[in-house]
């Protein structure tokens, strides 16, 4: 059955339009990509314009071969999440229905990929999943891929494309993605910071994610390689199924990275001489190298609660006895990680190894996330609340100036239905401080307030 692969905002959209530039993929995959921004949707190459759904600014769902289309989805959000997530969660049903116009037939598995650090992708992705799961009739299993931002940056809260507003927007999408989504998986930017990403780092790592995540739900398909002619080989192809289960846990929706390495079997003398330059491939070295090229860094593996890898190799690499990859050592060291392992092996025609994993962790276990909601939550100005109790009443009222928005203050009145103290108090409380300090109110005495 084809899945369906949505991306949402320029990131996601990327990530998608270069999954199916891959061979075969599109009689696997089904992609749709949504965005606000015109330029963005024209520089996909790969997704065909009936494909393309855009978000206008005056909150219209409208399809690339609508007239005008040019016109009308031209704005974005600029790194406002929250505009994007008011302006898609009036159009749910409208884009069930275009889905379910494109895609035709319900998918059994659905993949959305977000950028977390920008406004449309982040607003719009759980709106999105919601209208898969709507026309769906609630029968798709939700995968996201989720890109993190670089926060390597200045954390000035007055630039948009700071480490502050990106980590904030990346904690405010997932924290909306991960009560809708069944599994997601993390691919971080902040592993470009040591690199140089004006030498093309970015489409070198958005090829590596997406070859990944190919690689997993493609099987033989990838390059019509029958296993059936291959003597001596049963082939243990991983199915979808398998990546939800792994992404699945017991007490929550699991974080996964992905982790993949690709080794020549070939060197550049034996493309001359056939007979010659054959390179031996070890099984635990293949595996050692993907896990050191995770996705996310700074990750434990043996934290992992589950995991799934596939091999892919040529038929020599598969048969041969003296040159075979053990898939059994590579499932061995998986198992030091984790209780729960799943491994399986195909074929190429290629002169490649190549082995590609996930390792799901509980989002607890992520430093990289504790690091940017530490990020986020830091750089918020220490709000003050301010209790007034009047004796006697039935309620009470508190007041907190808080700056949500730079640079704009905000005032959040909250009225509390219990019964007021004896005494007249009023506290005020640091947000960073759990001790609330009495002391006499700045303008001499109290405001008066009646019950609501």
């Amino acid at each position: 059955m084809i899945s369906l692969f949505v991306g949402a905002g320029q990131a996601g959209c990327g990530l998608v339009d270069r999954v199916v530039s891959y061979e075969n993929v599109s009689s696997l995959v089904t992609p749709v990509a949504v965005n606000s921004t015109i330029q963005d949707l024209q520089n996909l190459s790969t997704i065909e314009r009936t494909s393309w759904l855009g978000v206008t600014p005056e909150g219209e769902l409208v399809n690339g071969t609508e007239p005008g289309f040019e016109e009308q989805v031209e704005g974005g959000f600029g790194r406002k999440p929250r505009r994007a997530d008011e302006i898609a969660s009036g159009m749910v049903d409208t884009m069930a229905r275009e889905f379910d116009e494109i895609v035709g037939d319900t998918p059994r598995y659905a993949f959305v990929f977000v950028g977390l650090g920008g406004g449309t992708g982040c607003g719009i992705a759980p709106h999105v999943i919601d209208a898969i799961q709507s026309f769906a009739e609630r029968e798709t299993r939700i995968i996201t891929v989720a890109v993190l931002p670089n926060t390597s940056g200045e954390t000035s809260r007055d630039d948009d494309r700071s480490a502050v507003r990106q980590a904030t927007n990346a904690i405010y999408g997932l924290d909306r993605l991960e009560p809708v989504s069944d599994g997601i998986i993390l691919i971080d930017n902040h592993r470009l910071a040591y690199e140089d990403a004006a030498q093309g780092q970015f489409s070198e790592f958005n090829r590596y994610v997406a070859s990944g995540i190919v690689d997993l739900i493609s099987g033989p398909i990838l390059e019509n390689v029958d296993p059936g002619t291959v003597d001596d080989f049963e082939a243990q192809q991983i199915e979808l199924s398998d990546i939800h289960t792994t992404l699945d846990l017991q007490n929550g929706t699991g974080y996964a990275t992905l982790c993949r390495s690709v080794m020549k079997t070939q060197s550049l003398a034996g493309y001359l001489l056939p007979f010659v330059g054959k390179q031996s491939i070890d099984g635990d070295t293949l595996a050692q190298l993907a896990i050191s090229k995770r996705s996310v860094a700074d990750l434990q593996p043996g934290l992992a609660r589950k995991a799934i890898g596939q091999v892919r190799a040529p038929e020599r690499y598969v048969t041969d006895s003296d040159d075979q990859i053990k898939v059994s050592i590579i499932r061995r060291r998986l198992d030091s990680y984790c209780p729960e392992v799943n491994t399986g092996m195909v074929l190429t025609e290629r002169n490649l190894a190549s082995f590609t994993a996930l390792l799901t962790f509980d989002r607890a276990d992520i430093p990289r996330l504790a690091e940017i909601e530490r990020l986020a939550t830091d750089s918020e100005v220490t709000g003050t609340v301010w209790q007034v109790v009047s004796p006697g009443s039935l309620h009470w009222w508190s007041w907190s100036p808080q700056r949500s928005h730079w640079p704009r203050w905000a005032v959040t009145w909250r009225r509390h239905n219990t019964p007021a103290p004896r005494f007249r108090t009023l506290s005020r409380r640091s947000s960073r401080s759990r001790r609330p300090q009495t002391r006499r109110p700045p303008w001499g005495r109290l405001p008066t307030l009646r019950p609501y």
